[in-house]
């Protein structure tokens, strides 16, 4: 049986922002985002949570720059 990879998944905070969690399911990203953030004051939006690309990692970095 093989086991499945954690995988890096971007998602949006409520008011703006965005971070990323390893996972091993969007499922799982979801559930480690609310739980990583939880009392912290941002609140991670559920439907915004999907697989990270380098392109997409690449465009919300250019934002610092």
């Amino acid at each position: 049986m093989t086991s499945m990879k954690l995988k890096q998944f971007m998602f949006s905070f409520e008011g703006g922002g965005w971070n990323t969690v390893w996972a091993k399911t969007r499922k799982g990203a979801v559930k480690e985002a609310t739980r990583k953030y939880f009392g912290s004051g941002l609140k991670p939006i559920p439907s915004s949570v999907h697989l990270a690309t380098e392109d997409g990692l690449r465009s919300a970095l250019a934002l610092f720059y």
